[in-house]
């Protein structure tokens, strides 16, 4: 009965977050992006967030470097009218960044060209399978488990 509600509770809890966002105005959803270029962002967490690199702690308010190339995830519009509100969706493996899952707001321009050089990248390795597809010929379904 315990797994029972364990497994209840945890499929709840990823379930709902997409529901309550396909609920509200029209919204792409999350989607994720790769930032165009090194910035320093305002850390937005409730509390701040703790730097494991740095053995730090850095304010809600506090700043921090995003690198370029980061990978970051939409959450929603920004504070105010042209910003959106994303998520730094890696860890942090150089000295000096920011956390893990760390907030910010981020400008419109900033995040489209974040999110076309996501698109880009998405859609050359779809390009490299399907060479590899092609190369491989039949030995592909071998490969990948498939039944014909």
């Amino acid at each position: 009965m315990l797994k029972f509600t364990r497994g209840a509770l945890a499929a709840a809890a990823l379930i709902a977050p997409g529901l309550s966002a396909r609920a509200q105005a029209p919204d792409p959803g999350a989607e994720l992006a790769f930032l165009a270029s090194t910035m320093t962002v305002t850390l937005l967490n409730d509390g701040g967030k703790y730097v494991a690199v740095d053995l730090k702690h850095i304010p809600q308010g506090g700043t921090c470097r995003m690198d370029n190339g980061a990978t970051i995830a939409r959450v929603g519009p920004g504070a105010t009218a042209g910003l959106t509100r994303v998520r730094y969706a890696a860890g942090q493996v150089s000295s000096g960044g920011c956390p893990f899952m760390t907030a910010f707001d981020l400008p419109d321009a900033d995040y489209a060209a974040a999110r076309a050089s996501f698109v880009q990248m998405k859609d050359d390795a779809w390009k490299k399978v399907d060479d590899i597809k092609k190369d491989l010929g039949a030995k592909w379904d071998e490969v990948t488990g498939a039944k014909k």
